[in-house]
């Protein structure tokens, strides 16, 4: 999601709404149903709007479901365990390209 995000800081409700909309056009693109998105988050807004507010590789701490939900693909993704993922997000921020690389190498290290 951070590589779709403006490269500007906005509380504006209807810019933030209008990036939630792009954001669930683009998970139906990509075959993921809104009711999926809908089981891990309350608000896709205010996953937007917390995304907004904290880009530079930090989670907000009231923000437990995007951080669930960032190690839910990050394991998924790279077939490190949910607890390895949570420990990557902590340790190095919530940067996707940043914990890719981490977790194949965790992964590699593993093997």
């Amino acid at each position: 999601m951070a590589e779709h995000l403006p490269d500007v800081m906005t509380e504006d409700p209807l810019a933030v709404g209008d990036l939630a909309d792009e954001m669930m056009k683009a998970a139906a693109r990509e075959g993921i149903p809104a009711s999926e998105i809908d089981e891990e988050v309350d608000s896709v807004f205010e996953v937007v709007l917390e995304a907004l507010q904290h880009r530079e590789g930090s989670l907000g701490e009231s923000d437990q479901a995007v951080f669930e939900l960032l190690a839910g693909r990050l394991a998924r993704e790279t077939g490190i365990t949910l607890d390895q993922a949570g420990e990557l997000i902590e340790s190095s921020g919530t940067g996707w390209d940043s914990l890719l690389r981490e977790a194949h190498f965790l992964k590699e290290q593993g093997e």
